[in-house]
């Protein structure tokens, strides 16, 4: 059994809406189009869209975690829409987002009171993709699973750097390296990844352009970014999942970062850590976090949240959401 499946307890049981996949993290549903929608001409032809579940769950080097992060699932879920609609969005950046907040209930049948309480602060309908099957990750500096290989003097699976590899070292272009979808993230040619899909590779630059120029203006630094795509019902690239958030990027203050040394991070990275202390050289089971590390990782979670967007994530969430 795998460590999903034996793990990732589903934190929602919605008896009403198909379960199409339970993730290490989310939880999707089929959904159906609102009743305005279904009527017009050519949509009910259309794959049913989708509801995204986001959970407490956090998984590590591709193993789920026994431990709940408190407002994980919110963070991520309101981060996203964030940066979805308010900057990509308005960018003309082309996403999966049908809606969000309080207007996921006209895609669900029944009521809104036949649903988990406060339901639309961790989920959102989108659009069925058909998803490339490459995660499309940039780096601006030099840190974490790259970092690491090529410390212990592995061969750079992305080419030459043209200079000796230094932790915190800069790109000056954002380095495009991306992986396949497999349990082991393992690494694709760039060159033929940028050859097949110009168009998701143009798209995902341009997006972590736009969100780092963001993060900038408050002191924070988007050191590298993971995102998804997929073909939406015209066959045009979108981007989908999640996006921005402290699991799917390395996040620290512009200002301490200090070539050849570790920044204090400011998302998912203190979970990497803390697993593989714990583990050390021993096999990498689910871990039970200590309290502190829990609250640690939830503190985190709602600081970079606010100081991305400006304002606490309950605030967003009375203004935006309800």
């Amino acid at each position: 059994m795998s460590a999903i499946a034996k793990y990732a307890r589903p934190v929602f049981r919605i008896r009403s809406l198909p379960l199409i996949h339970q993730g290490k993290t989310r939880d999707t549903f089929q959904a159906q189009w609102s009743k305005n929608e279904r009527y017009q001409s050519g949509l009910w032809r259309l794959m049913p869209p989708r509801l995204i579940v986001v959970t407490k769950r956090l998984s590590t080097h591709n193993v789920v975690h026994k431990s709940l992060i408190p407002y994980k699932d919110e963070v991520l879920t309101a981060l996203t829409i964030f940066w979805l609609v308010d900057v990509l969005g308005k960018a003309g950046i082309p996403h999966h987002l049908i809606t969000y907040g309080s207007g996921i209930y006209d895609y669900l049948p029944g009521k809104p009171s036949d649903y988990p309480a406060n339901l639309h602060y961790r989920a959102v309908v989108v659009k069925t993709l058909d998803m490339y099957l490459v995660e499309f990750i940039l780096r601006k500096y030099l840190a974490g699973s790259l970092w690491r290989l090529l410390r212990d003097g592995k061969k750079n699976p992305y080419g030459r750097l043209g200079r000796k590899p230094v932790l915190m070292m800069s790109f000056r272009n954002p380095l495009f390296t991306p992986t396949d979808k497999s349990e082991t993230d393992d690494p694709k040619r760039a060159s033929i990844v940028r050859k097949k899909n110009p168009s998701v590779v143009a798209m995902f630059r341009k997006a972590y352009n736009l969100a780092r120029e963001h993060t900038n203006k408050v002191g924070i630094e988007i050191v590298d970014l993971k995102g998804e795509a997929g073909r939406d019902e015209r066959g045009q690239p979108v981007i989908a999942d999640e996006f921005g958030t402290p699991d799917c990027c390395r996040f620290c203050e512009k200002d301490k970062i200090v070539l050849g040394q570790e920044p204090p991070w400011l998302d998912k990275e203190l979970a990497r850590q803390e697993a593989e202390r714990v583990w050390g050289s021993g096999p990498k089971i689910p871990l039970e976090f200590s309290p502190e590390v829990v609250r640690r990782l939830s503190t985190t979670y709602l600081d970079i949240f606010e100081r991305i967007v400006g304002m606490p994530l309950a605030q967003f969430q009375s203004e935006r959401l309800n």
